[in-house]
């Protein structure tokens, strides 16, 4: 008989635990196993991770045991098992963690057995990797100029004063801050601590990594930007890096030059250099020939949906910021910054957004339809790049002499709801819609804004690059007969502007000798002109627009109608002369000498007078470009003069 079973046998005599005193009886054995679900959390926090596990015992026995976490935390109350005979149980727990403090962690939970003996089981490891606040926008200003106004006006559409400035802005029902406000030397607010001992990036309340939205303002260059005393440059910026806890989505810059991409001088010769990104050549990035990819492609992590930015220098006012957001929700997130900061051409402005991707283009986020907080899961072999080209000027031009020597004031009125939709629009159910053989699929939502009248109609559809590209007029003409159709064909506008949405993509670890363009669909818009005894005077921004995009092939996506109806305010009253005009202007510039006059505009600009009441004031816009070429102390800079005399 072996020791063991001779142990048992005379089991009852004189025990202390279950064993004689002078038998040498084997150790319980008691063993942990635990995992994690999930192993990689991404989403909305405080996420929730849940360890799942058994504890097994080979003997009748109590068994305690607490649960562990990384860190150094443990279970203050033990938990106890009891085991009737040899067989496992099941133990759980959750952790409930992450938020804005702590966008990312990677850790672990483990069972840690105190009696009948101390056994550890193995860690339970797990990632957490928060998407930032849905519906959250940043914005800072790089100069204590006129671009501390646009950051603001961008979130609330008011300026520093409080004065309603903009009729259009991010919605009040996100989350908005204004950052930076009052500080200086704030260039560490954009930088990655892996990359630099100071960076900030996820620095609350100051850091730029840490919301869905970020929007900066302010002087720039193809290779740095302003930051409030000095400034900040790509080489280290990584934007959306989880693991140093960042989290952006979206990087939006309206500064000049910064996103440069394509050669100096275009040809043939534009306005702006690097207007011309499809002329980019496959060169390393100089001042000849600059390459967006190699500047900004370390900066994009595969978490950040899209970075955009200038190419060329950039106006960075309240007519840009009101005209981005009138995009919003009839669109792409990418369309809402090159439609709104390139001016639809009108000041030769060429903007650009970048994102990395799969394959293929259109699963990537610059086709997103809305803005999200989730990451990019398009993939991370390719960047690519989308740039509005080709876009024909519009035909009102004014001389000097020709100016009004009366102008009208006007009030604005939400359009009535056109004969062709009300029926459909009254009934909701199902979904009002429109149909017609020139949609991308035959058919698309119908949604009307009441508080102004405006109409969107969108097929949900893309614009598929493989499809043959058509000519300019094709594209007019296509526009015309659905507008036509559907009773949305307005009298009093210009000559249609043509916009074609360009692409460009390289692998990631190709050449940049690599890179590919397309065409990725057309914008037709529509701008609203009044007439005054036959002089046509430009509606600018947003109550006198009709925008309709078409695939590469002709069919119709969506279309968009800001119409308002004008109802005059008093009688006409005298109008300030060109000169008058411009020597007004002139005095409104910090270095007169420093600039020239690139163009000049008059027209009706949309004034937010009160909640609900909006009127068309007539003004003058200079457009003033600095004499030396890339001068980031004196950018573009639209003036802006009442055309009626006081």
């Amino acid at each position: 008989m072996n020791q063991e079973t001779w142990c048992k046998h005379i089991l009852s005599a004189l025990t202390i635990g279950g064993c004689l005193l002078w038998c040498a009886c084997p150790p319980a054995h008691v063993t942990g196993k635990l995992s994690s679900s999930p192993t990689i959390y991404r989403g909305s926090c405080p996420g929730v991770v849940t360890f799942n596990g058994t504890i097994t015992s080979d003997r009748a026995q109590i068994v305690t045991y607490i649960f562990t976490r990384s860190g150094g935390a443990i279970d203050t109350q033990p938990k106890t098992l009891t085991f009737a005979g040899p067989g496992s149980k099941a133990v759980s727990t959750t952790w409930t963690l992450g938020g804005d403090a702590l966008p990312y962690y990677a850790g672990w939970e483990a069972i840690k057995i105190t009696n009948p003996s101390v056994v550890v089981s193995n860690q339970a490891n797990f990632h957490l990797q928060c998407n930032p606040p849905a519906n959250s926008a940043l914005a800072a200003h790089g100069n204590v100029d006129w671009h501390i106004n646009t950051a603001n006006e961008f979130l609330f559409g008011e300026n520093m004063a409080g004065t309603v400035t903009a009729g259009h802005h991010a919605p009040d029902t996100w989350s908005r801050t204004h950052i930076h406000v009052g500080l200086t030397n704030t260039s560490k607010y954009y930088y990655d601590k892996a990359l630099v001992s100071s960076g900030a990036d996820v620095d609350i309340p100051n850091g730029i990594d840490r919301t869905m939205l970020f929007f900066y303002a302010g002087h720039g260059n193809p290779t740095s930007w302003n930051t409030l005393g000095d400034s900040a440059s790509q080489g280290d910026v990584r934007l959306a890096n989880i693991t140093g806890g960042g989290s952006l989505r979206y990087y939006w810059q309206c500064s000049c030059e910064v996103f440069a991409h394509g050669p100096e001088t275009c040809n043939p010769p534009t306005t702006f250099s690097y207007a011309c990104p499809d002329q980019f050549n496959g060169a390393a990035d100089s001042v000849s020939m600059r390459n967006v990819f190699q500047r900004w492609g370390p900066a994009l992590t595969s978490d950040l949906r899209m970075a955009c930015g200038g190419s060329t220098e950039m106006y960075c006012h309240t007519q840009e910021v009101d005209r981005a957001w009138s995009d919003y929700g009839n669109g792409s997130v990418a369309h809402m910054f090159l439609d709104g900061f390139g001016e639809g051409g009108a000041y030769g402005v060429v903007p650009v957004c970048m994102t990395l991707g799969g394959d293929d283009i259109t699963k990537t986020p610059l086709y997103d339809d809305d803005f999200t907080n989730a990451p990019n899961t398009s993939g991370n072999t390719h960047y690519y790049l989308m740039y509005p080209s080709g876009t024909q000027q519009a035909n009102v031009s004014l001389s000097p002499a020709n100016v009004p020597e009366q102008l009208q004031k006007f009030r604005l009125i939400p359009a009535p709801v056109p004969p062709r939709f009300s029926e459909a629009l009254e009934k909701r159910v199902p979904p009002p819609q429109v149909t017609s053989k020139l949609l991308a699929g035959g058919k698309a939502k119908l949604e009307r804004i009441p508080q102004t009248g405006a109409l969107h109609i969108d097929s949900g559809k893309i614009a598929e690059p493989g499809l043959k590209v058509l000519s300019d007029k094709d594209y007019v003409r296509r526009a015309a007969n659905f507008l036509t159709e559907q009773g949305l064909v307005e009298q009093e506008t210009e000559e249609p502007l043509v916009s074609r949405y360009m692409t460009a993509s390289i692998p990631v670890k190709g050449q940049f000798a690599e890179v590919r363009h397309a065409q990725a669909g057309v914008s037709v818009v529509y701008r609203r002109v009044i007439h005054v005894k036959g002089v046509p005077v430009e509606v600018l921004g947003a109550p006198g627009i009709i925008r309709v995009e078409l695939d590469n092939g002709g069919a119709v996506l969506r279309v968009s109608k800001l119409w308002r109806v004008l109802e005059p305010i008093g009688s006409p009253a005298p109008a300030k002369s060109f000169e008058q005009a411009h020597g007004e202007a002139m005095t409104k510039l910090a270095a007169p000498g420093s600039y020239k006059l690139q163009s000049w505009k008059i027209g009706y600009r949309h004034e937010s007078i009160k909640e609900g009441e909006d009127e068309l004031i007539p003004v003058y816009q200079f457009a003033f470009i600095a004499v030396k070429l890339h001068d980031i102390d004196h950018p573009p800079e639209l003036i802006e003069v009442p055309a009626l005399k006081k």
